[in-house]
């Protein structure tokens, strides 16, 4: 079901939320840029108008479990936005485990020739692309 429509990714860091959409049929997957974080209640309004915008069926966020699939300090934020987005929205909010996806996005902003120091909001949005990925390969 959320599938069969566009979905908003979210790379959620203390700074900053990561943005990506994906675009089907295909499932083309582009970094949107980012969020900077005020307060929750402003968070959540600004991820909807997102999602608004961009026409999306759902949108899912990276959970940051540690290398043994254990919820730390980052997951229980990221956990609570998760909760808020729900009880704003009808629009399905889903989680991936996003393990290691600003090291891959960093990797992959590299390997393109970019450099991840010079534009720490292109790592997030790239993140955001790597859990989109996950998300529709599961």
């Amino acid at each position: 079901m959320a599938r069969a429509g566009r979905l908003l990714g979210l790379d959620v860091g203390d700074r900053r939320i990561g943005l990506a959409v994906s675009i089907p049929p295909g499932e083309l997957i582009l970094p949107a840029g980012y969020l900077q974080r005020r307060n929750r209640r402003a968070d959540i309004a600004a991820i909807l108008e997102q999602a608004s915008q961009r026409d999306s069926v759902a949108i899912v966020v990276g959970m940051p479990y540690d290398a043994h699939g254990r919820s730390g300090e980052q997951a229980r934020k990221t956990d609570a936005l998760v909760r808020a987005l729900q009880r704003a929205t009808d629009i399905p909010v889903l989680t991936v485990d996003e393990s290691f996806s600003s090291n891959a996005a960093a990797h992959d902003l590299l390997q393109s020739g970019q450099s991840p120091s010079h534009d720490p909001g292109a790592i997030d949005a790239a993140a955001a692309v790597t859990i989109l990925r996950c998300f529709l390969a599961s």
